[in-house]
């Protein structure tokens, strides 16, 4: 394991990398989950919406970027665990990880931190900056013919989901155990489209309704056909993209439209019947 080789090639720091040391303080290493991805996000996000890079394309390039990273750090030498990742986590502000009590803690923060970025999502769609943004994702050519610069806007909307999702990561480390450079490949991010499609794309709790429901139909298809998981996943994808087009919370606005295009009566056709045409009499000269 690269970890054996750590007090060899750092033996001045007792076996740890140099820029390890600070995280061995809880409040550096609260200040790095929101400062490093908050720093990452606005570089890409500044580099890409500055150029105009958006859609299909803006998806295959960070894409890319994500799939680099895993790959750097892969290696051994990146001093992150290569293969391995990070793992043996112990404790946590002095508690121990593996405590019932602790485990229960992070998992009611993981509750607690989903409510309040629920509350601060549906806070910012009622302000003036939700409805440009809303404006922007249906026609960004007439917002920016508007005087707006909609790179401002989406680039501070990917910071802050960068930020989101390193807070839910640094409580979802501890509580697993372990962290692999794995979990930045591209299926995890295709497994997100999956759960925001399924839930419903057009709302804030749509996403969170189609995580829980993919990942518990995920807990139980990986033990009982396991093999056949990506291929289940693939088809409902496809099933939710042509016949649930707004996912789950679209489902009661679904079935009222078929229900009122059941109900819906024909016009009343008036029939009338022909009326007979006397033939021309032929005139008596």
């Amino acid at each position: 394991m690269v970890f054996l080789e750590f007090p060899k090639r750092f033996p001045e720091t007792g076996g740890l990398p140099p820029h390890w040391i600070p995280f061995k303080h809880f409040w550096f290493a609260a200040l790095m989950v929101v400062l490093v991805p908050a720093v990452v996000a606005y570089i890409f996000g500044w580099l890409a919406f500055r150029s105009r890079i958006k859609g299909v394309y803006f998806s295959i390039l960070s894409q890319a970027l994500t799939y680099a990273a895993t790959l750097m750090f892969f290696r051994n030498d990146f001093t992150f665990g290569g293969n391995n990742g990070l793992t043996d986590f112990k404790f946590i502000l002095g508690f121990d990880v593996n405590n019932p009590a602790t485990k229960r803690t992070l998992y009611i923060a993981s509750g607690v931190l989903l409510l309040l970025v629920y509350l601060f999502c549906r806070w910012l769609n009622t302000t003036k900056f939700g409805l440009i943004q809303r404006a922007i994702r249906d026609s960004e050519n007439r917002v920016l013919f508007s005087g707006y610069a909609t790179a401002h806007f989406k680039l501070f909307v990917f910071v802050v989901a960068g930020v989101i999702a390193a807070l839910g990561g640094a409580l979802f480390v501890p509580q697993v155990g372990i962290i692999n450079p794995s979990e930045m490949a591209p299926d995890k991010s295709l497994e997100a489209v999956v759960w925001c499609a399924v839930g419903g794309r057009q709302s804030l709790i749509g996403p969170i309704l189609g995580a829980i429901s993919i990942n518990a139909l995920k807990s139980y298809a990986t033990h009982a056909f396991a093999e056949q998981w990506p291929y289940i996943l693939g088809i409902l994808f496809i099933f939710v993209t042509l016949f649930m087009p707004k996912g789950i919370v679209g489902i009661p606005e679904q079935f009222c439209e078929l229900k009122a295009r059941l109900n819906r009566k024909p016009k009343d056709e008036t029939t009338t019947a022909p009326v007979p045409v006397e033939p021309a009499k032929p005139k008596v000269s």
